[in-house]
């Protein structure tokens, strides 16, 4: 019965660490990001406020209408308006008006501030796919980090296993007096400085994890797995466009250049706004109200109805303004300065943003160039190294050759596997960096 108890108990226990770990994909680690990024989430809402801003900026076109009551109390001598003489009582009055107005002409400002708010707003829905871009390339490195460094952990557990079970077999051949300690010796020095290797490689592994793990904002004291990328021969080894087709797609996608596109255009828009602030402005407006006073009466002494005195001081009026800035205190002209000054720099921003693409598909590419000329002649590199690796070792174990010329047969081997894990990743990093930056990425392809 305690048998079966503790076995129950063990399957259990196996089964919650099973249940309570998660397997997580490249796909699924862009989709989590893109949830949770915080980032992405304030360039939402800045997008909202910029649509917000450029609806407001069609509105401005309508008149604007108002709505207005008073009820006044006074003591002593003042002139009332509604009775039209001076008094000197106490009084009561009041009134309400309606007034509209109109802005004819205000040199273009709202058209333009319209068609800058529109700018804005392209803008900073670019800028919302631009934080997209960066948070995908910022994970796909991420993850391939993790997923490299747990190969390469594989590898050095895979040799330390070799090398055990070298060392099991001069252990047994040294107790048969057949073999010597030296050997002994010196396959327990190579595990120990393996097993070093093995704790260095937990810790990257644990750190790139914790650094994936921050990017998609998720708890790290829970237990998560990452589902590596697979890549046959014909997928590593595909030819690579042309780098002027894939710099040409890149520059028309881009979101950061897309954006400082329109920022520039804005900013011309702002630029003639000040130029035309000298222009003179043209309004129409027009009220209607009415008022009422307790020192308004009939002649026998009693207070007018004050039906009767809304209906007998209704009054109504309509007028067209025009302004004509003659001196401002030269705040047109310091506008206008500023305004240009902006616009520069908007030019200066859209450079740099081109410069800054160009730079980055510049490396990705020449990085995906090199990792494939790396992978291919590691892949005959390795051949080799395994097939030299596979007769010293028959060698050794036949006493033909010496532990050190043994060793470093393994050694090779061990960079050979390394070298050849290094490219084939390289690859899928580059291939999908530039994914991002053309467009192209396609996270539900990416296993």
């Amino acid at each position: 019965m305690k048998k079966i108890y503790y076995t129950c108990l063990a399957f259990l226990m196996l089964s919650s660490v099973s249940f309570g770990q998660r397997t997580l994909t490249l796909e699924e680690c862009i989709n989590i990001a893109l949830d949770n990024n915080i980032s992405i989430k304030r360039a939402r809402n800045n997008a909202l406020i910029a649509k917000s801003t450029f609806t407001q900026s069609k509105f401005n076109f309508l008149p604007s209408l108002n709505a207005g009551a008073s009820h006044n109390w006074a003591e002593g001598l003042s002139f009332d308006q509604t009775s039209g003489g001076l008094v000197n009582t106490t009084t009561l009055s009041g009134g309400g008006s309606i007034s509209a107005n109109l802005n004819i002409f205000n040199g273009f400002s709202n058209r333009l501030g319209m068609q800058r708010s529109n700018l804005l707003y392209q803008a900073a829905e670019q800028d919302v796919k631009g934080n997209v871009q960066a948070t995908e390339a910022s994970i796909v490195f991420s993850f391939l980090q993790v997923i490299t460094t747990g190969e390469n952990l594989k590898i050095a557990e895979q040799t330390k296993e070799l090398l055990q079970e070298q060392l099991e077999q001069q252990e047994i051949r040294e107790r048969a007096g057949v073999g010597n300690m030296e050997q002994v010796y010196n396959f327990r020095s190579q595990i120990a400085s393996q097993d070093l290797a093995i704790v260095n490689l937990r810790n990257s592994l644990q750190s790139n994890r914790l650094t994936l793990l921050q990017l998609l904002f998720l708890d790290p004291t829970e237990e998560y797995t990452f589902e590596g990328i697979t890549g046959d021969d014909v997928t590593l080894e595909q030819e690579i466009e042309e780098y002027g087709t894939v710099f040409s797609r890149s520059m028309e996608f881009s979101p950061a250049v897309k954006s400082a596109e329109l920022n520039l255009q804005a900013s011309k828009k702002t630029l003639k706004i000040a130029q035309f602030a000298w222009l003179p402005s043209l309004s129409a407006s027009a009220a209607t109200g009415t008022s009422w006073s307790s020192n308004l009466r009939n002649q026998d002494g009693s207070v007018v109805d004050l039906s009767d005195q809304f209906d007998t001081n209704r009054r109504k009026n309509a007028s067209l303004n025009l302004g004509i800035p003659l001196f401002t205190r030269f705040q047109n002209r310091t506008q206008m300065q500023q305004s240009k000054i902006q616009y520069l720099n908007s030019e200066l921003n859209l450079e740099q943003a081109k410069n800054t693409l160009t730079n980055q598909v510049q490396q990705a590419y020449l990085d995906l160039v090199n990792a494939q000329s790396t992978y291919s002649a590691a892949k005959t590199s390795l051949l080799n190294l395994d097939n030299a690796y596979e007769f010293a070792k028959n060698r050794y174990e036949s006493g033909t050759i010496d532990f050190v010329t043994y060793l470093q047969s393994l050694n090779g081997k061990n960079r050979g596997e390394l070298e050849l894990i290094r490219a084939k990743y390289s690859i899928l990093l580059r291939k999908a960096i530039l994914d991002i930056y053309t467009g192209e990425l396609d996270p539900a392809n990416s296993n």
